[in-house]
Protein backbone atom coordinates (compact mmCIF):
# COMPACT_ATOMS: atom_id res chain seq x y z
CA UNK A 1 0.00 0.00 0.00
CA UNK A 2 2.80 2.47 0.84
CA UNK A 3 4.58 1.74 -2.49
CA UNK A 4 1.42 2.50 -4.47
CA UNK A 5 0.86 5.84 -2.70
CA UNK A 6 4.47 6.81 -3.31
CA UNK A 7 4.13 6.12 -7.05
CA UNK A 8 0.98 8.19 -7.27
CA UNK A 9 2.72 11.12 -5.54
CA UNK A 10 5.67 10.93 -7.94
CA UNK A 11 3.29 10.94 -10.90
CA UNK A 12 1.49 14.01 -9.63
CA UNK A 13 4.70 15.95 -9.00
CA UNK A 14 6.04 15.00 -12.41
CA UNK A 15 2.84 16.15 -14.03
CA UNK A 16 2.99 19.49 -12.23
CA UNK A 17 6.60 19.99 -13.25
CA UNK A 18 5.86 19.25 -16.89
CA UNK A 19 2.86 21.56 -16.80
CA UNK A 20 4.95 24.36 -15.45
CA UNK A 21 7.54 23.76 -18.15
CA UNK A 22 4.93 23.82 -20.89
CA UNK A 23 3.38 27.03 -19.63
CA UNK A 24 6.75 28.62 -19.66
CA UNK A 25 7.20 27.75 -23.37
CA UNK A 26 6.20 30.23 -26.05
CA UNK A 27 3.63 28.45 -28.19
CA UNK A 28 2.00 25.23 -27.09
CA UNK A 29 -1.14 23.34 -28.14
CA UNK A 30 -2.92 23.12 -24.84
CA UNK A 31 -5.36 20.48 -26.01
CA UNK A 32 -2.62 18.12 -27.06
CA UNK A 33 -0.78 18.88 -23.89
CA UNK A 34 -3.76 17.91 -21.75
CA UNK A 35 -4.17 14.64 -23.60
CA UNK A 36 -0.51 13.85 -23.17
CA UNK A 37 -0.59 14.57 -19.46
CA UNK A 38 -3.70 12.41 -19.15
CA UNK A 39 -2.05 9.54 -21.01
CA UNK A 40 1.06 9.86 -18.89
CA UNK A 41 -0.97 9.72 -15.66
CA UNK A 42 -2.76 6.64 -16.88
CA UNK A 43 0.55 4.93 -17.58
CA UNK A 44 1.74 5.60 -14.03
CA UNK A 45 -1.52 4.41 -12.59
CA UNK A 46 -1.45 1.26 -14.76
CA UNK A 47 2.07 0.42 -13.72
CA UNK A 48 1.25 1.09 -10.10
CA UNK A 49 -1.79 -1.24 -10.23
CA UNK A 50 0.27 -3.90 -12.00
CA UNK A 51 2.84 -3.84 -9.21
CA UNK A 52 0.10 -4.27 -6.62
CA UNK A 53 0.04 -8.01 -5.64
CA UNK A 54 -3.26 -9.52 -4.77
CA UNK A 55 -3.66 -10.47 -1.15
CA UNK A 56 -3.76 -14.22 -0.66
CA UNK A 57 -5.24 -16.15 2.19
CA UNK A 58 -3.03 -18.70 3.95
CA UNK A 59 -4.98 -21.97 3.78
CA UNK A 60 -3.35 -23.07 6.98
CA UNK A 61 -4.88 -20.16 8.86
CA UNK A 62 -8.54 -20.53 9.69
CA UNK A 63 -10.82 -17.93 8.23
CA UNK A 64 -12.17 -15.45 10.65
CA UNK A 65 -15.74 -16.17 11.41
CA UNK A 66 -18.32 -13.64 12.40
CA UNK A 67 -19.89 -16.27 14.59
CA UNK A 68 -18.78 -15.87 18.14
CA UNK A 69 -18.19 -19.26 19.71
CA UNK A 70 -20.20 -19.76 22.78
CA UNK A 71 -18.12 -20.77 25.71
CA UNK A 72 -18.49 -24.47 26.50
CA UNK A 73 -19.29 -25.60 29.94
CA UNK A 74 -16.35 -27.17 31.70
CA UNK A 75 -17.25 -30.65 32.86
CA UNK A 76 -17.17 -30.75 36.61
CA UNK A 77 -14.52 -33.16 37.86
CA UNK A 78 -15.66 -35.50 40.61
CA UNK A 79 -14.57 -34.41 44.01
CA UNK A 80 -12.15 -37.06 45.33
CA UNK A 81 -13.51 -38.82 48.36
CA UNK A 82 -11.36 -39.13 51.42
CA UNK A 83 -9.39 -42.40 51.66
CA UNK A 84 -11.03 -44.48 54.39
CA UNK A 85 -8.86 -45.15 57.39
CA UNK A 86 -8.15 -48.86 57.80
CA UNK A 87 -9.24 -50.22 61.13
CA UNK A 88 -6.56 -52.60 62.38
CA UNK A 89 -7.73 -56.17 62.91
CA UNK A 90 -7.65 -56.92 66.59
CA UNK A 91 -5.01 -59.46 67.53
CA UNK A 92 -6.57 -62.59 68.98
CA UNK A 93 -4.74 -63.63 72.08
CA UNK A 94 -4.33 -67.42 71.92
CA UNK A 95 -5.48 -69.46 74.83
CA UNK A 96 -2.33 -70.42 76.70
CA UNK A 97 -1.45 -74.06 76.59
CA UNK A 98 -1.25 -75.97 79.83
CA UNK A 99 2.12 -75.83 81.48
CA UNK A 100 4.19 -78.96 81.02
CA UNK A 101 6.18 -79.92 84.06
CA UNK A 102 8.80 -82.66 83.85
CA UNK A 103 9.54 -84.06 87.27
CA UNK A 104 11.35 -87.24 86.28
CA UNK A 105 14.99 -88.07 86.65
CA UNK A 106 15.00 -89.78 83.28
CA UNK A 107 16.64 -92.93 84.42
CA UNK A 108 18.36 -94.41 81.37
CA UNK A 109 19.72 -97.94 80.98
CA UNK A 110 21.71 -99.06 77.95
CA UNK A 111 21.55 -102.77 77.32
CA UNK A 112 24.04 -104.33 74.93
CA UNK A 113 22.73 -107.61 73.62
CA UNK A 114 25.69 -107.97 71.29
CA UNK A 115 28.40 -105.89 69.71
CA UNK A 116 25.95 -104.77 67.01
CA UNK A 117 22.70 -104.40 68.95
CA UNK A 118 21.94 -101.99 71.77
CA UNK A 119 18.67 -101.13 73.49
CA UNK A 120 18.04 -98.07 75.64
CA UNK A 121 15.27 -97.87 78.23
CA UNK A 122 14.14 -94.60 79.74
CA UNK A 123 11.91 -94.06 82.73
CA UNK A 124 10.09 -90.74 82.69
CA UNK A 125 7.32 -88.80 84.37
CA UNK A 126 5.71 -85.46 83.56
CA UNK A 127 2.49 -83.55 84.11
CA UNK A 128 0.34 -80.74 82.70
CA UNK A 129 -0.72 -77.89 84.98
CA UNK A 130 -2.91 -74.82 84.73
CA UNK A 131 -1.16 -71.70 83.43
CA UNK A 132 -2.71 -69.63 86.20
CA UNK A 133 -2.29 -72.06 89.08
CA UNK A 134 0.48 -74.64 89.16
CA UNK A 135 -1.31 -76.48 91.94
CA UNK A 136 -4.01 -77.50 89.46
CA UNK A 137 -2.90 -80.68 87.68
CA UNK A 138 -4.73 -81.66 84.51
CA UNK A 139 -2.97 -84.93 83.66
CA UNK A 140 0.19 -86.95 84.24
CA UNK A 141 2.21 -89.07 81.83
CA UNK A 142 4.67 -91.64 83.15
CA UNK A 143 6.28 -94.95 82.40
CA UNK A 144 9.15 -96.55 80.55
CA UNK A 145 10.18 -96.04 76.97
CA UNK A 146 12.29 -98.37 74.83
CA UNK A 147 14.44 -97.31 71.89
CA UNK A 148 16.87 -99.30 69.77
CA UNK A 149 19.99 -97.13 69.63
CA UNK A 150 22.39 -99.45 67.81
CA UNK A 151 21.85 -102.17 65.22
CA UNK A 152 23.89 -103.69 62.43
CA UNK A 153 22.34 -101.11 60.06
CA UNK A 154 20.29 -97.94 60.31
CA UNK A 155 17.41 -99.59 58.44
CA UNK A 156 17.15 -102.35 61.03
CA UNK A 157 17.24 -99.86 63.88
CA UNK A 158 14.66 -97.59 62.26
CA UNK A 159 12.26 -100.40 61.29
CA UNK A 160 12.02 -101.53 64.92
CA UNK A 161 11.78 -98.01 66.34
CA UNK A 162 9.00 -97.05 63.93
CA UNK A 163 6.71 -99.67 65.45
CA UNK A 164 7.74 -99.01 69.05
CA UNK A 165 7.62 -95.22 68.69
CA UNK A 166 4.23 -95.50 67.02
CA UNK A 167 2.78 -97.07 70.15
CA UNK A 168 4.48 -94.48 72.35
CA UNK A 169 3.00 -91.68 70.20
CA UNK A 170 -0.43 -93.25 70.64
CA UNK A 171 -0.02 -93.12 74.42
CA UNK A 172 1.26 -89.55 74.19
CA UNK A 173 -1.82 -88.67 72.14
CA UNK A 174 -4.06 -90.06 74.87
CA UNK A 175 -2.18 -87.88 77.35
CA UNK A 176 -2.86 -84.78 75.23
CA UNK A 177 -6.55 -85.64 74.90
CA UNK A 178 -6.95 -86.14 78.64
CA UNK A 179 -5.16 -82.85 79.29
CA UNK A 180 -7.58 -81.03 76.98
CA UNK A 181 -10.55 -82.73 78.61
CA UNK A 182 -9.43 -81.75 82.11
CA UNK A 183 -8.72 -78.19 80.99
CA UNK A 184 -12.21 -77.87 79.52
CA UNK A 185 -13.65 -79.09 82.82
CA UNK A 186 -11.53 -76.57 84.71
CA UNK A 187 -12.60 -73.68 82.46
CA UNK A 188 -16.27 -74.50 83.07
CA UNK A 189 -16.26 -75.38 86.77
CA UNK A 190 -13.03 -73.94 88.11
CA UNK A 191 -11.96 -77.29 89.57
CA UNK A 192 -10.48 -80.59 88.47
CA UNK A 193 -11.91 -83.32 90.65
CA UNK A 194 -9.27 -85.90 89.73
CA UNK A 195 -6.40 -85.49 87.28
CA UNK A 196 -6.12 -87.98 84.46
CA UNK A 197 -3.18 -90.35 84.36
CA UNK A 198 -1.61 -92.12 81.39
CA UNK A 199 0.94 -94.82 82.15
CA UNK A 200 2.89 -96.58 79.43
CA UNK A 201 5.19 -99.60 79.65
CA UNK A 202 7.41 -101.61 77.33
CA UNK A 203 8.50 -105.05 78.55
CA UNK A 204 10.85 -107.02 76.36
CA UNK A 205 12.36 -110.47 75.98
CA UNK A 206 15.15 -111.53 73.63
CA UNK A 207 17.41 -114.45 72.77
CA UNK A 208 20.00 -112.43 70.80
CA UNK A 209 18.12 -113.22 67.60
CA UNK A 210 14.50 -112.24 68.34
CA UNK A 211 13.40 -109.17 70.28
CA UNK A 212 9.81 -109.35 71.59
CA UNK A 213 8.19 -106.29 73.18
CA UNK A 214 4.94 -106.22 75.11
CA UNK A 215 3.55 -102.66 74.89
CA UNK A 216 0.80 -101.31 77.12
CA UNK A 217 -0.72 -98.04 78.25
CA UNK A 218 -3.52 -97.39 80.73
CA UNK A 219 -5.73 -94.30 81.03
CA UNK A 220 -7.34 -93.60 84.40
CA UNK A 221 -8.72 -90.67 86.37
CA UNK A 222 -11.43 -88.09 85.83
CA UNK A 223 -14.87 -89.53 86.44
CA UNK A 224 -13.80 -92.92 85.08
CA UNK A 225 -15.52 -92.57 81.72
CA UNK A 226 -12.19 -92.53 79.89
CA UNK A 227 -10.59 -95.51 81.65
CA UNK A 228 -9.14 -97.98 79.20
CA UNK A 229 -6.16 -100.23 78.53
CA UNK A 230 -4.44 -100.68 75.18
CA UNK A 231 -2.05 -103.59 74.62
CA UNK A 232 0.08 -104.58 71.68
CA UNK A 233 2.90 -107.03 71.08
CA UNK A 234 5.65 -107.15 68.50
CA UNK A 235 8.58 -109.44 67.71
CA UNK A 236 11.50 -108.51 65.46
CA UNK A 237 14.34 -110.33 63.79
CA UNK A 238 17.36 -108.55 65.28
CA UNK A 239 19.50 -109.39 62.23
CA UNK A 240 17.11 -108.07 59.57
CA UNK A 241 14.58 -105.88 61.42
CA UNK A 242 11.72 -107.96 60.00
CA UNK A 243 8.42 -107.91 61.88
CA UNK A 244 7.64 -111.50 62.93
CA UNK A 245 4.17 -113.06 62.78
CA UNK A 246 2.80 -116.58 63.17
CA UNK A 247 2.51 -116.76 59.41
CA UNK A 248 6.23 -116.10 58.98
CA UNK A 249 7.47 -118.68 61.53
CA UNK A 250 4.83 -121.48 61.57
CA UNK A 251 4.03 -124.15 59.05
CA UNK A 252 0.33 -123.73 59.86
CA UNK A 253 -0.32 -120.41 61.62
CA UNK A 254 -3.98 -121.14 62.50
CA UNK A 255 -3.19 -124.56 63.96
CA UNK A 256 -0.27 -123.17 65.92
CA UNK A 257 -2.46 -120.39 67.35
CA UNK A 258 -5.09 -122.92 68.44
CA UNK A 259 -2.55 -125.13 70.18
CA UNK A 260 -1.00 -122.20 72.05
CA UNK A 261 -4.42 -121.13 73.35
CA UNK A 262 -4.98 -124.54 74.91
CA UNK A 263 -1.40 -124.64 76.22
CA UNK A 264 -1.87 -121.24 77.88
CA UNK A 265 -5.17 -122.22 79.53
CA UNK A 266 -3.77 -125.46 80.91
CA UNK A 267 -0.57 -123.79 82.06
CA UNK A 268 -2.51 -121.10 83.96
CA UNK A 269 -4.70 -123.70 85.66
CA UNK A 270 -1.62 -125.64 86.67
CA UNK A 271 -0.05 -122.48 88.07
CA UNK A 272 -3.20 -121.70 90.03
CA UNK A 273 -3.28 -125.17 91.55
CA UNK A 274 0.37 -124.88 92.61
CA UNK A 275 -0.25 -121.49 94.24
CA UNK A 276 -3.24 -122.87 96.15
CA UNK A 277 -1.19 -125.81 97.37
CA UNK A 278 1.40 -123.43 98.72
CA UNK A 279 -1.17 -121.24 100.45
CA UNK A 280 -0.78 -120.64 104.17
CA UNK A 281 -4.32 -121.71 105.00
CA UNK A 282 -7.52 -122.93 103.47
CA UNK A 283 -9.05 -119.49 103.13
CA UNK A 284 -6.11 -118.26 101.11
CA UNK A 285 -6.17 -121.42 99.01
CA UNK A 286 -9.86 -120.99 98.26
CA UNK A 287 -9.29 -117.35 97.31
CA UNK A 288 -6.63 -118.43 94.82
CA UNK A 289 -8.82 -121.16 93.33
CA UNK A 290 -11.65 -118.65 92.82
CA UNK A 291 -9.53 -116.65 90.40
CA UNK A 292 -11.02 -116.80 86.94
CA UNK A 293 -8.88 -118.27 84.20
CA UNK A 294 -10.01 -117.58 80.62
CA UNK A 295 -10.95 -120.47 78.40
CA UNK A 296 -8.86 -121.07 75.30
CA UNK A 297 -11.35 -119.45 72.92
CA UNK A 298 -11.78 -116.34 75.10
CA UNK A 299 -8.40 -114.83 74.34
CA UNK A 300 -8.48 -111.87 72.03
CA UNK A 301 -5.04 -112.68 70.70
CA UNK A 302 -2.07 -114.95 71.42
CA UNK A 303 1.61 -114.05 71.25
CA UNK A 304 4.70 -116.13 71.73
CA UNK A 305 8.11 -114.85 72.75
CA UNK A 306 11.38 -116.53 71.80
CA UNK A 307 13.09 -119.16 73.90
CA UNK A 308 15.14 -117.26 76.43
CA UNK A 309 16.31 -120.03 78.71
CA UNK A 310 17.34 -123.64 78.39
CA UNK A 311 17.44 -125.93 81.37
CA UNK A 312 17.63 -129.67 81.56
CA UNK A 313 16.91 -130.09 77.89
CA UNK A 314 13.91 -127.72 78.01
CA UNK A 315 13.61 -124.64 75.83
CA UNK A 316 11.53 -122.22 77.88
CA UNK A 317 9.48 -119.61 76.09
CA UNK A 318 6.63 -117.33 77.18
CA UNK A 319 3.12 -117.40 75.72
CA UNK A 320 0.90 -114.34 76.18
CA UNK A 321 -2.87 -114.11 75.91
CA UNK A 322 -4.95 -110.90 76.03
CA UNK A 323 -8.53 -110.77 77.34
CA UNK A 324 -10.38 -107.48 77.92
CA UNK A 325 -7.23 -105.52 78.62
CA UNK A 326 -5.75 -108.16 80.91
CA UNK A 327 -2.50 -109.93 80.09
CA UNK A 328 -2.13 -113.62 80.94
CA UNK A 329 1.19 -115.37 80.45
CA UNK A 330 2.77 -118.72 81.09
CA UNK A 331 6.18 -120.33 80.58
CA UNK A 332 6.10 -123.19 78.08
CA UNK A 333 8.67 -125.73 76.95
CA UNK A 334 8.75 -125.09 73.22
CA UNK A 335 10.54 -128.35 72.51
CA UNK A 336 7.13 -130.00 72.74
CA UNK A 337 5.83 -127.81 69.90
CA UNK A 338 8.95 -127.56 67.76
CA UNK A 339 7.23 -129.36 64.88
CA UNK A 340 4.91 -126.37 64.37
CA UNK A 341 7.84 -124.12 63.41
CA UNK A 342 9.14 -123.84 59.89
CA UNK A 343 12.85 -123.60 59.17
CA UNK A 344 12.93 -119.84 59.59
CA UNK A 345 10.94 -120.06 62.84
CA UNK A 346 13.27 -122.68 64.23
CA UNK A 347 16.33 -120.52 63.48
CA UNK A 348 14.68 -117.63 65.33
CA UNK A 349 13.09 -119.17 68.40
CA UNK A 350 15.68 -121.82 69.10
CA UNK A 351 18.74 -119.68 68.34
Amino acid sequence: MKKMERNKLVAILLSLAMTATVFAACSIDTDKLGEGISDLGNVFVSETETEKEPETTDPSEPEASDTVAEPTETEALPTPSATPTLTPTPTITPTPNPQRVDFSDYSVDILSFSDSFELTTEEFEESMHSETDEQVVFATFAGKRVVVTTASSDNIRDSINLVVDGFYSEAEGAYSRMTAKAKAEYNLTGVVEEPYAVNVSFDYLHNNRVLSILMRYDVTGGNGDSDRTVIDFASFDMLTGQYITFASVAKDAKAFDGVLRVVLENSLKSQRAGEAARAADEDEANAILEKTIPEADEYDIIYVAPVVAESGGSSISTVFGIVDGEVYSASVDMNEYADFFNRYGTSLFFA
